[in-house]
């Protein structure tokens, strides 16, 4: 074949294939306007009713949190009322329209702008150069049209390359800083959602904000909000609040919740946040396509409800008083040096907490350390010696000892185990034991059961292990005991955070060790989880509850007390595995301490009411002691049971000391007041009368989140 014939049948072959792509080309547009004809004809209706289509919005606003009263009706927790300017994003608002508003803002309001951080600035200085511009000014020709660098990564090397040179001009001028500060919160809105843009506002910027709403396209608002105040003074159980936790947001969005909202962070706060929230003030907008169509509807929601706790906000400020008081004078008698002490005072009964105080001397000037009740543990010493007594009678009968010195020897112990006032003691069973607080009856009648075998020489016992495995039940054994009594486990108060305190492990091969279990002295114990203790023994026997709330009621908007809505109900959590006659002898060996001939208290308390149990544990260090007490008063008709513990002394009585100032703090504010004859009865605010029927317990919204 010659090359022009050649040459032809390329050119017919070349025409075929052309003629072919024109038709293909042809059949895909035929198809693209049969599909649109069919859309717009047969669902044409359709797709212009769904574009045309208004929806309800709804953007919330939180209300005013309920306040909290101590006992006797006293405002302790209250709210100081503030307004703030609002923000409600809209579908499709971006940066530049967030310029736009900030700048108009500016002129009305002026912002904090301490929050403002190195990327804000960057950012700012990009939209303030125009995208392109900044990237024509900071990258090269050869990186902008990369293939290898996706936007992402183009933006990040962008923001490498903004020097501090480049960003010194908006520091310095107050008005882009201004206008940043607004577009950050601008920014941080999400579709809506109300955003606080800055609260406490003046009055004068109210007024002027309120005379250009209509300049901001219906997205701005005043509304009020308000900040929490403690016209008592702060305590920790009170709490704190705060934007939500980025762990608990989704948790707190399923509930209803929006992102910027404030909620109990801490303690009562966030134990009872279901209760204190109330509920949100609401705009409902009508949208189309997705842009508000003109004003919201507003539902102004409800407080939330107001608590009364069972705490005594006087008798807690004096208690903080009696131990400042007595941390000087014990410095001053040359005690040591005592920088701290706690107390805890509850209702024995009910589980009702009044007080719980810390104290800490710190640089010259005395600190509010009073979360250490709750989240700091203690070796208490003796003061656990009734709970060592129960699990005497528990394991078996209670004997009668003689106290002397035990000494362990052999396996490479050598441990020589006695009773602090080693010669005065003599022979003693469990009600004396507890009134001289013999070490030796403790150690001796708890390992009898533990399979120790004591030698009596004359002068002193030689201890002889003989049956580990006994050994191990008998140690476990009054684990569980102490346990069952609140020692070493959390109390179920109604605070987060509770500590347990620090539990050794099970001293296989150093048996001694028993010994001093059995005298506080191995495992450490909170000066809550004492008290409960001291409750169950003054009770008769039932560990109970401590709480801080006492009662939830309804809002008035006041400094009132409004109707009851729920009390807290006495929550028993075990009673101790002891009959009624073993824990008389817990609460008469109690009595003997602050009364009895020999009492370690007899000569500081012996013209009171009170019944209890002293402490002195060592701890590192020589002549250094945590001096303790756990009682209750009055001894025949428990009215308050409490514990105290002073860390670190070297001697004297201000474990005592405090006690008595305590109970007499407590007495003088339960004198019977003299009323007048002709004085009639009345309920007073507050009272049962204006009982509501109940709408919600106050146990059901302990969790709140």
């Amino acid at each position: 074949m010659d090359n022009t014939e050649h040459k032809k049948q390329q050119r017919r072959s070349l025409a075929s294939r052309m003629n072919l792509l024109f038709l293909s080309v042809f059949l895909l547009f035929t198809l693209l306007i049969i599909r649109l004809g069919f859309v717009q004809i047969v669902h044409g209706e359709h797709f212009r009713s769904q574009s045309e289509l208004t929806k309800n919005v709804v953007a919330s606003v939180q209300t005013e949190r309920g306040k909290m009263f101590d006992r006797n009706g006293k405002l302790i927790v209250s709210n100081i009322p503030s307004f703030a300017l609002t923000y409600i994003r809209v579908q499709g608002a971006g940066h530049e329209e967030h310029l736009r508003y900030a700048k108009k803002i500016t002129s009305l309001i002026e912002m904090n702008t301490k929050r403002i951080t190195e990327r804000d600035l960057q950012d700012y200085w990009i939209l303030k150069q125009g995208m392109e511009e900044a990237y024509k000014m900071k990258l090269t020709e050869e990186e902008i049209n990369s293939e290898e660098l996706d936007d992402k990564e183009l933006y990040r090397l962008l923001l490498d390359r903004i020097t501090e040179e480049d960003l010194q001009p908006i520091k310095e001028s107050e008005e882009d800083m201004q206008i940043l500060a607004v577009k950050r919160e601008l920014d941080s809105a999400t579709n809506m959602d109300v955003t606080f843009i800055k609260k406490g506002l003046t009055e004068k910027e109210v007024a002027i904000i309120g005379e250009h709403l209509d300049e901001l396209e219906g997205r701005f608002g005043i509304s009020s909000t308000a900040e929490r105040s403690y016209p008592e003074g702060g305590q920790f159980y009170f709490g704190n609040t705060g934007q939500i936790p980025e762990e608990q947001l989704r948790s707190y969005l399923l509930k209803g919740y929006a992102r910027n909202d404030f909620v109990g962070v801490s303690n009562l706060e966030q134990q009872y946040e279901g209760v204190l929230s109330g509920k949100d003030k609401t705009y409902t907008f009508t949208t189309k396509g997705g842009t508000p169509v003109g004003s919201p509807r507003i539902h102004q929601g409800a407080r939330g409800h107001d608590l009364v706790l069972s705490v005594d906000i006087d008798l807690n400020k004096k208690i903080g008083e009696i131990l400042e008081e007595n941390i000087l004078k014990a410095r001053s008698n040359g005690d040591g040096p005592v920088t701290s002490a706690y107390a805890v005072m509850m209702e024995p009964y009910s589980g009702e907490v009044l007080a719980m105080v810390g104290r800490e001397l710190d640089g010259g000037k005395f600190m509010d350390r009073s979360y250490r009740t709750l989240q700091s543990s203690f070796e208490m010493g003796s003061t656990v010696k009734g709970a060592t007594i129960l699990a005497v009678h528990q394991m078996g009968e209670a004997p009668w000892i003689n106290d002397m010195p035990i000494v362990l020897r052999g396996s490479g112990v050598n441990l020589t185990f006695s009773s602090f006032d080693r010669n005065r003691i003599g022979t003693v069973n469990d009600i004396q034991a507890l009134e001289q607080s013999s070490n030796i009856y403790m150690g001796m009648a708890i390992g009898q059961f533990a399979g120790f075998r004591f030698v009596n020489n004359g002068s002193s016992y030689q201890a002889i292990v003989t049956n580990g495995q006994q050994f191990q039940q008998t140690f476990q054994k009054l684990r569980d005991v102490y346990s069952s009594v609140g020692l070493g486990v959390k109390t179920e108060i109604d605070l987060p955070n509770e500590a347990l305190g620090y539990r050794g492990g099970m001293p296989i091969t150093a048996p001694g060790m028993l010994l001093y279990y059995t005298i506080g002295q191995f495992d450490t114990y909170t000066p809550i989880q004492m008290a409960q203790y001291a409750s169950l023994i003054a009770n008769g026997g039932y560990r109970v509850q401590p709480h801080l709330l006492k009662e939830v009621r309804y809002s008035t908007g006041t400094d009132k007390l409004g109707p009851l809505v729920s009390k807290y109900k006495t929550n028993v959590i075990n009673r101790v595995d002891n009959t009624a006659d073993e824990i008389e002898r817990v609460q008469k060996g109690f009595y003997e301490v602050t009364h009895g001939r020999n009492g370690t208290a007899t000569y500081y308390l012996q013209d009171t009411k009170i019944a209890g149990k002293t402490g002195t544990a060592q701890i590192s260090g020589p002549g250094k002691y945590n001096l303790t007490f756990v009682g209750y008063a009055p001894y025949d008709n428990p009215e308050i049971a409490f514990s105290v513990v002073v860390p670190n002394v070297n001697g004297g009585s201000i474990n005592k000391e405090i006690v008595k100032q305590m109970v007499e703090a407590y007495n003088d504010r339960h004198k019977p007041e003299e009323k007048p004859e002709d004085e009639e009865e009345g309920t007073g605010e507050g009272a049962e009368g204006d009982e509501v029927p109940e709408e919600e317990s106050a146990d059901e919204n302990a969790a709140g989140n």
